[in-house]
């Protein structure tokens, strides 16, 4: 009787999950055609005037001759020589709205720029085969990654990092830091 009951549970189990996997062909209940997949449309946003645009930043980064130029334009400070302690060493870092981080010794900071109460604290770091702009506020950093999205960049990789590519750079946006950080591919 055991052996019977059972075999029972185990059928009626074996039953329903295997129900669970089998594949259905939905179609269009007006057409009797399948459905249309929707495509995200891209949408336009205008870049944040406060800070270095997506598009200025592919130009500053494919010529950085211009990165001076560029940066004066939106009122950012440099500081030459900029290493966060234990983490990175920055040729350049352009802060606007910032101080930069305590000095622990001769160029080399606590942190990276730490933002001020007034106005869209960013900054800009340069380093030779990649340059990262960071902002502190969450709106202006999803304009940035809307930014990305309009300038023609699909999403390549996704993760603690969503990696966006146009087939000639790759840009990082890391949404727990607010930095957007370009390369070239």
């Amino acid at each position: 009787m055991k052996k019977i009951l059972f075999a029972a549970v185990a059928a009626v189990t074996i039953l329903l999950f295997g129900a669970c996997g089998t594949a259905q062909k939905t179609t269009d209940a007006n057409t009797g055609a399948p459905p249309q997949v929707q495509v995200a449309d891209t949408v336009k946003v205008e870049p944040n005037s406060d800070v270095l645009s997506i598009k200025e930043l592919i130009g500053v980064f494919a010529d950085e001759a211009n990165a001076d130029k560029a940066m004066a334009k939106y009122g950012y400070k440099v500081k030459k020589n900029y290493e966060v302690f234990r983490v990175d060493k920055y040729d350049k870092m352009y802060y606007k709205n910032c101080r930069p981080a305590k000095i622990i010794t001769d160029g080399k900071y606590e942190d990276y720029p730490r933002a001020l109460r007034a106005g869209i604290s960013s900054f800009v770091a340069v380093k030779g085969e990649s340059m990262m702009l960071g902002v502190f506020n969450n709106n202006a950093y999803q304009n940035l990654v809307d930014q990305v999205k309009m300038n023609g960049f699909t999403l390549d990789m996704e993760g603690n990092e969503d990696i966006y590519t146009n087939g000639k750079y790759y840009i990082a946006c890391n949404k727990n830091n607010r930095t957007v950080r370009i390369q070239k591919v």
